[in-house]
């Protein structure tokens, strides 16, 4: 439909200042019997007017005379649109949604439905009326009774790997907040969506998210869709192939990291530039502090493992996805998502661990023997903590072995650690007694209040509203497009409030009841406590209590809106161990401590190298994590009390 001619129609989504006098011309056509009733257009179009009409009392520039004489003349339309659908056949039927307008699109498929529309396509004539409504399966499958109806039709297109396999792998294997309902054919089986999967990975045309979501996806409803690890296989396959045969050298963006260690080097010196991280550290000052304490230290202040609040720096929690990264990257039901930024830092911990480990043996000192040294002699002598057994491997050993016995000695450090703060003590004959392995996420805390989460919806509309640069609140008409978030621009201008854009202010005012922004003289101003809580949940996800005492925070726990956990780790934390050493929770994990305890693992040397250092890593977390537990337990007991325990009196 050429423009000019679609500029006639009245439309009540596309209704502007202006657009109302399109409503006269058009029942003054209806009135007259001048209006083309067999045009769709039309029709939906005096739709469309009633219901402007049912939804406004008045309209701007009209006298009310005039506004109930047009109300109802549009009143007396409402039958137009029952004999116009009710009159359609199965041969006028595409030609009519041809000529349907893209604005009146939604309204046709809604009268579609009402009235049974599809009842007059006959079986034989499905799936070319279906075609030729170029309805994708997603329109196909929103209305319950439409699919009750035509079942095994709509099963059988299914079955077509070109029309049928993206929306099964979306609908089963893609994380989404979908508010649509979609109803299945019955007779569509649950081989059927298998093979039409594994048909779809066989074709010449495929789409690498879908196949990245077939690989690494976890089905929400196992009852009627699963991937094995054949089908996972065969994606794998199909996905190194696609981008061997669609790698095109046009564009390159190289991404890496540099690790160093030298006498020539700084004590440490850590640049990022043109997407590339380069390490560089002094070996004489690691040789001239051999201690134990320091080794284990130079993982927080040196390596940067933990930040200042012991919060583990690798975590996906830890790090915001840029725009890119996100539309990009796959987001699949039980999927880790990562991003470019977590592949690059947890590269670079993983090339300091492995430079670390090779100039630590090069002085005859091994990582194995200090972590054996943390737990059997450091918790025992700092804290009394006695029974923690750690069995290390031998140097000699070879690296499968090795990894198989770290593995153990990490499950069984969890154990034991877990078993010391619900007991006190390790008792080792009922420690012998325990089976299976602790959950990262169920490994207790000393600490009742140790970390906080946020718990509200309005907390979340408050974090967009300051820190999210698709906000609207940080521009000005002064500063235009200066400041990339609200957070940036109150830190570093002064907001008056009559600079604040027209279509701003009733958010700026939610904002001031919410206590989030401060109005003084004429000034918004940050409050800066409360913009600190938020900032902290908004970059990583939760707070570690203990380091900061906060009358906002208690306020925030009071009125629940931030919930307080007891974990050894916390939710962003356990949730990456989960990622790097099992499958438990994320279907794309590493998995890398369950692959060599069944002997799954990669029989590549270097491979096995890299794993080794990763297992190493979380180690080491492990023990930073568990060294904050005793430091803690002993500050509180020094304090003699928790200042977020809340008294309720």
């Amino acid at each position: 439909m050429e423009e000019s001619r679609r500029k006639e129609y009245f439309a009540i989504k596309y209704c502007f200042e202006g657009e109302e006098n399109k409503i006269k011309l058009a029942l003054d056509s209806y009135t007259q019997n001048k209006t083309d009733l067999s045009d769709v257009n039309r029709i939906l179009e005096l739709y469309n007017i009633k219901c402007f009409f049912d939804k406004y009392e008045c309209i701007k520039g009209w006298s009310e005379e005039e506004y109930r004489h047009y109300k109802l003349q549009a009143q007396k339309t409402e039958n137009e649109v029952k004999h116009f659908f009710l009159g359609i056949t199965e041969d006028t039927l595409v030609p009519i949604h041809e000529a349907c307008d893209v604005m009146f699109r939604d309204d046709f498929w809604t009268f579609f439905y009402k009235y049974r529309v599809y009842k007059k396509i006959p079986i034989n004539r499905f799936a070319e009326i279906i075609d030729g409504l170029k309805m994708s399966p997603n329109a196909l499958l929103e209305n319950r009774r439409f699919v009750e109806e035509f079942d095994a039709e709509i099963a059988e297109l299914l079955k077509e790997p070109d029309f049928g396999a993206r929306f099964i792998v979306d609908y089963y294997l893609r994380k989404s907040d979908r508010k649509e309902k979609y109803y299945l054919p019955k007779s569509l089986s649950k081989e059927d969506k298998y093979n039409v999967v594994k048909d779809y990975i066989n074709g010449d045309i495929v789409n690498a998210n879908v196949l990245d979501l077939i690989i690494n996806g976890k089905s929400n409803n196992t009852n009627q869709f699963v991937v094995d690890d054949k089908l996972r296989h065969l994606a794998k396959k199909r996905y190194v192939k696609y981008w061997e045969d669609n790698t095109m050298p046009v564009m390159t963006h190289e991404t890496g990291v540099s690790v160093s260690f030298s006498s020539d080097n700084p004590e440490m010196d850590l640049k990022f530039e043109n997407e590339i991280i380069t390490a560089k550290y002094n070996s004489n000052w690691i040789k001239e502090n051999l201690d134990y304490p320091t080794l284990l230290n130079n993982f927080i202040y040196l390596f940067a493992y933990v930040d200042m609040y012991m919060r583990c720096s690798l975590t996906a929690g830890n790090l915001k996805q840029g725009i890119f990264e996100s539309l990009f990257s796959t987001n699949g039901n039980g999927m880790y998502r990562g991003g470019q930024s977590f592949k690059l830092l947890n590269g670079l911990a993983n090339m300091q661990m492995h430079g670390y480990v090779n100039i630590l043996n090069g002085f005859d000192v091994h990582i194995e023997e200090i972590i054996k040294w943390f737990f059997e002699e450091y918790l025992k002598e700092e804290f009394e903590a006695e029974g923690f057994v750690c069995v290390i491997p031998a140097i000699t050993d070879s690296l499968l072995s090795k990894y198989e016995r770290m593995a153990t000695i990490m499950d069984g450090a969890t154990k034991q650690f877990k078993l010391f703060v619900e007991e006190g003590e390790i008792d080792r004959e009922y420690y012998e007694m325990i089976s299976g392995s602790v959950r990262y996420k169920d490994i207790p805390s000393f600490i009742k209040n140790k970390y906080a989460y946020a718990n509200s919806s309005e907390l979340q509309r408050e974090m967009h509203d300051l820190f999210s640069d698709q906000s609207m609140l940080s521009y000005t008409e002064k500063a235009k497009d200066k400041h990339n978030t609200l957070f940036e621009l109150l830190q570093t201008d002064v907001l008056k409030v009559d600079e604040i854009e027209v279509y701003n202010q009733d958010e700026f005012e939610w904002l001031r009841q919410r206590e989030t922004i401060l109005i003084n003289d004429n000034k918004v101003t940050l409050n800066y406590e409360r913009s600190w809580v938020l900032y902290e949940l908004y970059n990583k996800g939760v707070l570690c209590l203990q380091y900061r005492k906060s009358e906002e925070i208690r306020r925030l726990i009071k009125n629940g809106e931030i919930i307080v956990g007891s974990t050894l780790l916390s939710k962003p934390e356990w949730e990456y161990f989960n990622y790097v050493l099992n499958k438990s929770e994320f279907a794309n994990g590493l998995d890398l401590r369950n692959k060599y305890i069944h002997d799954g693992n990669s029989l590549d040397e270097k491979r096995q190298q890299n794993d080794y250092m990763i297992l190493l890593k979380m180690f080491i977390i492990l023990i930073i994590k568990i060294n904050e537990e005793f430091c803690l337990r002993d500050k509180m007991r020094e304090e003699g009390t928790d200042f977020y325990e809340l008294r309720l009196f």
